[in-house]
Parts: structure tokens; sequence; C-alpha cells
């Protein structure tokens, strides 16, 4: 008993320093606010990115994303998640790549065509069953630039 708490409080500790870590959320990101990129392609390469909302108490946490051209996507599944009632609250959001942090609004995403473009990207880039697609009937986000 006393080893499960001594790695609960390491646990929580870690989860305190700011950084998401794996599944555990965490606060402010840090880095040095920079300017989005014209073309999120290349994040295809990214397992996950670092995304931070309600940013008045940040938090913090790693999610798979697409990159599709100009338009960059976070999913959830169809019941949502820990941090979409942040962004119905407030869709400004920051989002980093190595040290940068880019400052975009989280868009919900209604236009059928675009949801099956990005529900096809997931399951291209994660190998997903088609017809286990949870992200063709999730929420799906877009990262627009402010």
């Amino acid at each position: 008993m006393r080893a499960f708490g001594s790695l609960l409080l390491l646990v929580l500790l870690i989860a305190g320093c700011g950084d998401p870590i794996s599944m555990l959320p965490g606060g402010a990101l840090k880095g040095q606010v920079g300017a989005a990129h014209d073309d999120w392609s290349p994040q295809a390469n990214v397992e996950t990115i670092q995304v931070e909302f309600r940013l008045d108490n940040p938090y913090s946490h790693n999610i798979w994303t697409v990159g599709l051209g100009h338009d960059l996507y976070i999913a959830t599944g169809a019941d949502g998640t820990r941090w979409t009632p942040f962004i119905d609250k407030d869709p400004h959001v920051r989002a980093r790549f190595g040290s940068t942090l880019s400052e975009l609004n989280a868009v919900p995403v209604a236009d059928a065509d675009e949801r099956t473009r990005v529900a096809d990207a997931y399951q291209k880039k994660y190998n997903i069953d088609a017809n286990d697609n949870w992200v063709a009937k999730g929420l799906i986000y877009r990262l627009d630039r402010r």
C-alpha cells in the first residue's frame, strides 16, 4: 500500500509540472508563440500534438491529429472527453509543435464531406479499422488560425 501511495504521489507531481505526459493531462504549455504553419500536411508524421485548452486556467493534453493541407484537425469520440467542454466555453486553444506555440481556434466540423476526409485521414494515419472508425461519428475540430 505504501508503494502505491508513493507511485500515486509521483504521478501527481509529474502531471502538475506543466506538460502532459502520455495520457496524463498537464497545465500551461511552455514555448515561444509563433505563426501557425501554412501547410499542416507535414504533421502527418507527428503521432500526437499537445493542445492547451482553458487558457485562463490551462489544461493541456496529448491528442492524435491529422493535417490536411491548410487545415489541422483533432477529434474524439461521439461522447466527447474531458477537454471538449472547454472548447464549448472558449474555442481559443494553443498547440505546440517543437518549441513553438500556435494560437488557434477550435471550430466544430459539421460539413459531411469535410468530416469524411478527416475520418479517412485518421483511419489511414492511425490504422483504424474501417468498420470501427470512431472519428466518423465522433466530435471533430478544425484548429483555425487566429
